[in-house]
């Protein structure tokens, strides 16, 4: 998954992605932390084969407040 890196890296601390294996988005996973505010992709490794899942990306900022993007899907490819 790609994002836009956040423009504002005075408050940021890290992003956390996020991976749930339906709509209804039960079974949440965090994925990784990231600290590195320059960062914009993660590739899940561990997504198996011919698979749909869901994934977030929080933005978590110095004070620990979390900012959620919209879930997305994703399909593996064998």
């Amino acid at each position: 998954i790609t994002w836009e890196p956040i423009s504002n890296s005075n408050y940021f601390y890290q992003y956390e992605i996020y991976r749930a294996p339906d709509k209804g988005l039960t079974d949440i996973t965090l994925m990784v932390q990231i600290p590195n505010s320059s960062v914009k992709h993660f590739q899940d490794r561990k997504a198996g084969n011919g698979t749909t899942w869901y994934y977030s990306v929080a933005v978590v900022d110095i004070n620990g407040r979390k900012h959620y993007s919209d879930y997305v899907s994703g399909w593996s490819i064998p």
